[in-house]
């Protein structure tokens, strides 16, 4: 550590405070003017998208209380990756119990932005201090928060970092921002070339439902009692066991895997693969699809319970034809008219069996489009493949930023040159 800086426990420098929910009861619980944060509100940065607006009365009908602007937020858990997750409270608003707000007793001594930047570069060793892994639901609590050790600079010193940081992280944004775009665009361009292949349809074209069991079989996972949970789940093991982040809008990715071991596969019913089935996402992220080709270095996969199976009759309904029809607007359209759920989207059996796709009754005409298809679709992987390698990249260079922040070794000059060679 440099000379001059100090390490102290955050419950030592900073008031902690979190908050309550309102009694169902009140009439006016969401009729005011004050955000009302939930874990799922909160977002890595400063930016808050809040549904819930809580009354005066609201507030009083609970131990909800007025954070302080320039609060430091920390989810204490939520699903998925929230647990951990660390932003700035740019406005007043108030929170539930999922949430706690951190500000120093002191901004004379410390800057609430700079133990913000401290934080956000530790959102895994905070996500990981109640001793898991991260799949399971324990929360973290204020007195682990409380707990934890933050340096402190010279006040100088943390404002020169700050303002330094905030310039490269506003470079940044526009820099992911066009990234974002430019990787939109690419997805763009094949699915407008998809879907103007399968609208120019010849004879022997016809119509058929999802749930036309002469086309295909659709099978739901085991979501039982012997359903897997987070102390299940291995790094490595016999069964791949699907998570969202392997099915994605073109196919399967295996960057992040867990698998579970032989006699906890064979305790599942439903849910596991056969080769050239298709696998749709059904829940929170839907419309994503992979199919199970020879291609897949994995001889035991399972899905999870936000997922489906489509098992076609090969006879009617080509694995590969399946596979571009459910990536196709053709699809996604449906999926937009007919998912429910606001909190957590859905989309049951009992609407996919509804869906109507086209399907040419001559295999020989589902190969060929499909080779049509696949004859396009390298140039966009290509650009799909350089602007995700931009992102990874603009990621890995704000990680490298707070590094050097709290290493002492952060300059504007390095800082301008990263953002700019990552741009």
């Amino acid at each position: 550590m440099k000379p001059g800086w100090r390490t102290k426990k955050i419950g030592d420098v900073c008031q902690l405070m979190t908050g309550g929910t309102p009694s169902r009861a009140n009439k006016e619980y969401f009729n005011g003017e004050i955000p009302w944060l939930v874990s799922g509100d909160i977002h890595r940065g400063e930016i808050f998208e809040c549904d819930g607006r809580i009354s005066d009365s609201g507030m009083k009908a609970s131990n909800a209380k007025l954070l302080p602007i320039n609060s430091v937020m920390i989810a204490l858990n939520g699903q998925g990756k929230t647990r951990g997750t660390v932003a700035l409270l740019r406005s007043p608003a108030t929170c539930n119990q999922s949430l706690v707000s951190i500000y120093p007793k002191n901004p004379d001594e410390l800057m609430p932005e700079f133990l913000y930047a401290n934080l956000h570069g530790r959102y895994q060793e905070i996500r990981q201090m109640t001793g898991d892994s991260g799949n399971d639901r324990r929360g973290l609590n204020m007195i682990l928060i409380r707990g934890i050790e933050i340096p402190i600079a010279p006040l100088p010193e943390q404002q020169r970092i700050v303002a330094i940081l905030d310039e490269a992280f506003e470079g940044i944004a526009t820099a992911k921002a066009n990234a974002e775009k430019n990787l939109e665009n690419a997805r763009a361009l094949f699915d407008s070339h998809l879907d103007s292949v399968l609208r120019q349809r010849g004879k022997g074209w016809v119509e058929k439902r999802l749930g036309d069991e002469s086309l295909l079989e659709i099978v739901d996972g085991d979501r039982g009692l012997n359903y897997p949970n987070g102390s299940d789940f291995q790094e490595k093991g016999y069964c791949l066991f699907l998570n969202t982040k392997n099915v994605r809008p073109d196919g399967f990715q295996f960057e992040s895997t867990m698998f579970i071991t032989e006699e906890k596969d064979r305790l599942l019913r439903k849910g596991k693969l056969k080769r050239d089935d298709v696998v749709l996402t059904t829940r929170g992220t839907i419309g994503n699809v992979g199919i199970y080709s020879e291609d897949v270095p994995f001889d035991n996969i399972r899905i999870n319970s936000g997922m489906l199976i489509f098992r076609p009759n090969k006879h009617a309904l080509l694995p590969s034809f399946l596979f571009e029809i459910l990536r196709s607007e053709i699809v996604k359209d449906q999926i937009t008219r007919r998912t429910t759920g606001a909190a957590q989207p859905q989309l049951p059996i009992k609407t996919l069996v509804n869906f109507t796709i086209p399907v040419p009754t001559n295999l020989a005409d589902q190969a060929a489009l499909v080779k049509k298809l696949r004859a396009f679709e390298p140039e966009t992987q290509r650009l799909v493949s350089i602007y995700d390698r931009k992102l990874v990249a603009l990621d890995a260079l704000k990680k490298s930023l707070l590094h050097s922040a709290f290493s002492g070794d952060l300059t504007s000059k390095k800082a301008a040159a990263g953002v700019e060679a990552a741009a």
